[in-house]
């Protein structure tokens, strides 16, 4: 009974608002100061979205993410970061929707890492690799998405090695990689593709614009190394020829410096990386637009082996100089929603105000979460375990 009179209430509380190209249906219209919820029906196609318009100037709003089960490796549903994240007890978690892409299979081990940049309460977890589809909040809630290069290198003797990689699988092109506790227990690396060596004295966590000494603990050819608790694992490519990798022996000694580029990103708290950016100034990016222009024909609803111009579930964020905007697309489902191609998801945030946007993973994982409780429809019937999340959170009284 008590379930079916919090369905009525929540109907006779529903306002609907027109809007050209669909409808607002304003949901949870009083959960806190400067939220506001809403699905977004759009009836240029049969697509059903769900909005969450975050006001920038409210002071007991913040933007946040998390890394599932607090580590690269795994993965763990948006609904349980978010009730993880409630613990803490100095804020809780009014919306929350899924984060960026990564290895959602096991390969090899591999299984939860993420493929672009990940900022958590300071620490940098992974480094940018889209760097045009990046997104951070500075100390003083700056929003920023500029381009973003991680600047990294390994001062060894006279030597100087550039770092490639912070707690990633191996990457074509990335020759070494930093392995820090954050990764999970052991690397997963091959023994026949690289060596690893063992170091110590670095401060953890890793955070942008650093600069420490190490000193080499231990040399290691077998491959999925521990990574030890108060310490951080480099890892180097088998093809690397440069004769500075010579030196790195137990005892040896030197310094990893640290940085992003532009430097305003080091001073980033929360940031998240996805795939593709969508709106730049608003405008569509080109690239989007360009694939879109040249399809022959449209059919609404379709699905296609290019995903910028199939219909799929998706999951975006953007903003504007006044709102923050997490959005999530359900698709794949006939007669309720089909879902959107890149191009018609980059139109409706223009439609709904956003000038700079950045899509996250979609497909089954898309997910959006209001106090506890999954209100959109997932393609796989169920919330799916993901790799990170986006929050926006609220001070606790």
């Amino acid at each position: 009974m008590h379930r079916f009179c919090t369905i009525i209430y929540l109907l006779l509380t529903t306002t609907v608002i027109a809007q050209a190209g669909g409808e607002k249906v304003v949901l949870f219209p009083d959960l806190t100061p400067g939220i506001h919820i809403y699905r977004y029906n759009w009836d240029v196609e049969t697509c059903v979205l769900y909005v969450a318009e975050m006001s920038r100037s409210e002071p007991t709003l913040h933007f946040e993410v998390a890394l599932a089960n607090a580590q690269v490796l795994g993965k763990e549903t948006v609904r349980s970061m978010a009730n993880r994240r409630n613990q803490r007890r100095d804020r809780r978690v009014i919306v929350a929707v899924n984060g960026g892409f990564g290895v959602l299979g096991d390969m090899r081990g591999y299984g939860g890492v993420l493929e672009n940049l990940h900022i958590q309460d300071g620490e940098l977890i992974t480094q940018p690799t889209d760097t045009e589809a990046c997104f951070g909040v500075t100390e003083t809630g700056e929003f920023l998405s500029s381009p973003v290069q991680m600047e990294a290198n390994i001062q060894i003797g006279e030597q100087t090695l550039s770092l490639g990689c912070v707690n990633q699988r191996r990457l074509d092109g990335c020759q070494i990689t930093l392995y820090t506790p954050r990764l999970g227990e052991s690397t997963r690396t091959n023994r026949r593709r690289g060596k690893e060596v063992i170091i110590s004295g670095l401060p953890l966590p890793l955070t942008p614009n650093y600069e420490h000494a190490y000193r080499v603990e231990e040399v290691l050819s077998d491959g999925n190394s521990l990574i030890p608790r108060d310490g951080a694992i480099l890892w180097f490519n088998a093809r690397l020829r440069n004769p500075a990798v010579s030196e790195f022996s137990t005892g040896a000694s030197g310094t990893i410096t640290l940085s992003l580029s532009p430097p305003e990103w080091n001073t980033v708290q929360h940031a998240i990386g996805g795939r593709l950016r969508l709106l730049k100034n608003g405008e569509i990016n080109q690239t989007i637009a360009d694939m879109h222009n040249a399809e022959k024909r449209h059919t609404p609803g379709k699905r296609a082996p290019v995903l910028n111009l199939s219909h799929e579930p998706r999951t975006a964020l953007g903003y504007n100089a006044d709102k923050l905007f997490l959005v999530v697309a359900d698709g794949r489902q006939r007669k309720y929603s089909t879902g959107l191609t890149l191009y018609e998801l980059a139109s409706i945030l223009i439609d709904l105000g956003a000038t700079e946007a950045i899509n996250l993973d979609g497909g089954s994982s898309s997910t959006f979460v209001v106090n506890d409780t999954v209100v959109n429809k997932p393609s796989g019937q169920q919330e799916r375990d993901v790799l990170n999340a986006v929050f926006i959170t609220a001070d606790r009284p």
